[in-house]
């Protein structure tokens, strides 16, 4: 996957203003104070408004816990820090293709210590973090470790495609549905079909008869775009 490369600005959210509180029984002057959400785990927490605004407070304590554990220097916390962002980072450049669209990460993996276990047990080296299921969220029964190539195959549907189905064109000068696939960047016609299920099919049993390492046309949900 595409990791993000551009520094986030991951200062809390402010979910609530509160008001002036007491912080505690024995304080003679009220502060400021609000719910604030954590974009480094995506947890609420209340602190004072001045302690985010003047920088004091940087995370719900997730942070500290990190750093102390010297964890920001583990091969593992580029993909653990960008995982996060992506789901629950609102300012990040993929938020509208992850957090928005309602994919989380599994909440033992907000601990960064869970995540970079799982990670040094089952990684494969050359390769990056991938979800099987492009619908559902970071989860150990969901992720592997797979290779570029396998990722660009396991990819959503194009945001353009009116077939509901990967691969299934309408080819409007022939007035039928085209079947393709494309290995290795060169795009192989199937056919043209006056039925589109037709299409599918043939595009199906290419990929079978080939074993092939795509998706079948069929896996993919028709509202998975």
């Amino acid at each position: 996957m595409e990791e993000d490369k551009q520094e986030k600005d991951m200062t809390p959210i402010l979910v609530e203003d509160l008001g002036l509180k007491y912080p505690n029984d024995s304080s003679k002057r009220k502060r400021y104070y609000g719910i604030f959400k954590c974009q480094y785990c995506g947890k609420e927490f209340k602190t004072q408004l001045s302690n985010v605004k003047n920088g004091n407070t940087k995370s719900c304590g997730c942070l500290k816990t990190n750093l102390k554990h010297g964890l920001t220097n583990n091969k593992f916390y580029g993909t653990w820090n960008n995982m996060m962002n992506r789901c629950y980072n609102t300012k990040s450049s993929n938020y509208s293709n992850y957090g928005e669209r309602g994919i989380k990460v599994y909440k033992e993996w907000h601990d960064i210590k869970n995540f970079v276990k799982w990670a040094e047990e089952t990684h494969i080296e050359g390769c990056t973090v991938d979800r099987i299921d492009n619908n559902k969220g970071y989860s150990p029964e969901n992720c592997r470790w797979a290779s570029k190539t396998l990722q660009v195959l396991n990819q959503r549907k194009n945001i353009r495609n009116t077939s509901g189905y990967i691969g299934i064109h309408y080819y409007t000068p022939y007035n039928k549905w085209e079947a393709y696939i494309s290995i290795y960047k060169k795009r192989i016609n199937l056919g043209y079909f006056k039925d589109k299920m037709d299409a599918v099919e043939a595009r199906d049993m290419y990929i079978k008869e080939h074993n092939l390492p795509h998706k079948l046309s069929t896996e993919y949900k028709k509202g998975d775009i």
